[in-house]
């Protein structure tokens, strides 16, 4: 039976008895998780199980013993929305830092060259896009206004569609230009990530503050 699990890096005892993983999960999620926070990521005796959470009938086969480790995080939207925008930030600021140098390269380029370093920015934006997504799932839209980070998605993917074009038939020149220019009927790729960049920080800071009222106002009714 399993004696203890650790959440959020805390050692918790178990103090009912849990023979198999399907009878861990429920009573996880039944007693250690919050409402409105979800289990991210789980493991057992180091490998992955967070995709058999939510499968009873292969978990109820997975015996536990005294010595096995259940190691798990749970997470409220609140915290993943705020590690989120630190990933968006962080991409936008790796590729603000070599974009006047890859477009001046691409500038020079002859059209039957690869250019491996404006894929590895095309993966990037799409990586960004997915994770704004993701922001626009976690149902964050009574806590903060999100109007403006949905604009820019928009307008990082017409740039990638711009870019595939433009790559697709060895367009070095234009691709140099949708990286830095700013015209009267589009915005370019750099001025976009430095608005992004500023939202996603402005989003972080303001989401901390929403979320450090609510607590408070929680604490106040309590009392």
């Amino acid at each position: 039976m399993l004696k203890r699990l650790v959440l959020n890096q805390k050692t918790i005892p178990v103090p009912v008895p849990i023979k198999t993983l399907a009878e861990a999960c429920a009573w996880i999620d039944e007693i250690l998780v919050p409402a409105g926070e979800t289990v991210t990521s789980a493991t057992l005796d180091g490998r992955d199980i967070l995709d058999l959470w939510s499968a009873p009938r292969i978990g109820g086969g997975i015996q536990l013993h005294p010595d096995s480790r259940i190691e798990i995080r749970v997470e409220s939207p609140e915290d993943l929305a705020l590690q989120t925008l630190d990933t968006i930030h962080a991409l936008s600021g790796a590729i603000l830092r070599g974009i006047k140098a890859l477009a001046v390269h691409l500038w020079q380029a002859r059209q039957n060259e690869i250019q491996p370093e404006l894929k590895v920015v095309r993966e990037d934006l799409d990586l960004i896009c997915e994770l704004l997504d993701r922001m626009d799932d976690m149902g964050l839209a009574g806590s903060i206004d999100l109007t403006l980070v949905r604009d820019l998605k928009v307008r990082m993917r017409s740039i990638g569609v711009c870019l595939t074009a433009a790559t697709s038939i060895g367009d070095w020149k234009g691709s140099a230009q949708i990286l830095l220019r700013d015209t009267s009927t589009a915005v370019g790729l750099e001025t976009t990530l430095k608005q992004l960049m500023d939202e996603s920080e402005s989003c972080h800071l303001r989401l901390l503050t929403t979320r450090s009222s609510n607590r408070l106002g929680a604490r106040a009714e309590s009392k």
